[in-house]
């Protein structure tokens, strides 16, 4: 009746109705949660009873093996981080642009902003510089006119 209704699925009340939907794809139960944790305490016991039947050489030896592909993971895992932050480094400055926080609020690693803070107006450095370079300039200039006697 429920089925020609069309609330089968969602809304039926009929006696022994199981509902057998795919409701909770992806969703673990509680229930499938509590059965999931006794599979792995049981898993846990067989492999303390399989560690205790090694004798410690082997032991020893499955550890040490461990760790050589653990480290070898390490490795491979380290440079595929480097080459995706190499990547985002890239989209970062990108992405600053389009939110309207380029250049002065940039936080992209490795950038540095380094457009003029004070336009039209001259800093001390950039005065110092200015009377560094003047200063230089007119030695050259002094030179010249010397070499022209």
């Amino acid at each position: 009746m429920c089925k020609k209704v069309g609330t089968a699925e969602k809304g039926c009340s009929c006696p022994n109705f199981v509902d057998n939907s795919a409701a909770n794809d992806g969703v673990q139960t509680w229930k499938e949660t509590l059965e999931y944790m006794d599979s792995l305490v049981v898993w846990g016991q067989e492999s303390m009873k399989a560690n205790q039947k090694l004798s410690a050489l082997q032991h020893k030896t499955r550890i040490m093996k461990a760790l050589q592909s653990s480290k070898a993971c390490m490795k491979e895992d380290m440079t595929e981080r480097v080459a995706v932050q190499n990547k985002l480094h890239d989209i970062c400055i990108t992405m600053c642009k389009e939110l309207g926080a380029f250049p002065e609020k940039c936080a992209c690693p490795g950038y540095k902003d380094t457009t003029d803070k004070t336009p039209g107006v001259m800093t001390w450095d950039e005065l110092l510089s200015y009377m560094d370079d003047v200063a230089e300039a007119s030695v050259t200039a002094i030179k010249g006119w010397k070499s022209m006697r």
